[in-house]
């Protein structure tokens, strides 16, 4: 079983990877980063627990998954069941993790290895930088070393937030928050309160 916070269909290439892509929030997260926006997400057990036949239900016409969190590799012995069945059938997998190779264990590696583009390390609030795809702060890193992506170019340069709305009618924010954006969503939880 994985523990997820949700899942939900994308199509935003900057923030979550190309094409239509089925972006799963795992549940729970080790290493915490300052400044994290998915702080949320750290709390282990707190999601639901999905089978991997019920998320591969929800790919059949997407072109890949994206694995986000929380920290998709802290559920790797998880996960890894997955990751293969969507290799066999020919999808493409995006994953973001707070780990760099040379702290993976097994399991994690052959995650790592089986995905066509990784994200790589930890978030770090004073290298903040919301003009990176995919990344948060500069010192993280994008490898693109394999399959269908293995030369994709990033495409730094702009900034992507998505405001959406739950259906207990709450705003929810992903993406890259400007600090003018900060300020509208401050004053916004303000006037509601």
């Amino acid at each position: 079983m994985i523990n997820i916070h949700r899942y939900e269909v994308v199509e935003n290439e900057h923030l979550y990877g190309p094409g239509k892509r089925l972006l799963l929030f795992t549940q729970g997260c080790s290493l915490r980063c300052n400044g994290c926006t998915n702080q949320h997400l750290w709390e282990f057990g707190k999601g639901v627990d999905a089978t991997t036949d019920e998320i591969l239900n929800q790919c059949n016409d997407m072109d890949g998954i994206t694995l986000h969190g929380g920290e998709p590799l802290d559920q790797a012995n998880a996960l890894i069941e997955l990751i293969r069945e969507l290799k066999r059938q020919g999808k493409t997998v995006v994953l973001f993790t707070g780990y760099i190779f040379k702290e993976l264990n097994k399991v994690q590696k052959e995650a790592w290895l089986s995905s066509d583009i990784v994200i790589s390390g930890r978030y770090e609030e004073r290298k903040r930088n919301i003009y990176l795809q995919f990344r948060g702060s500069t010192n993280q890193k994008v490898f693109t070393h394999k399959g269908k992506y293995k030369d994709y170019k990033i495409k730094d340069g702009q900034t992507v937030a998505i405001l959406s709305f739950n259906e207990q009618g709450e705003m929810q924010s992903r993406g890259f928050r400007t600090d003018e954006l900060e300020q509208l969503l401050n004053e916004i939880s303000k006037d509601n309160k």
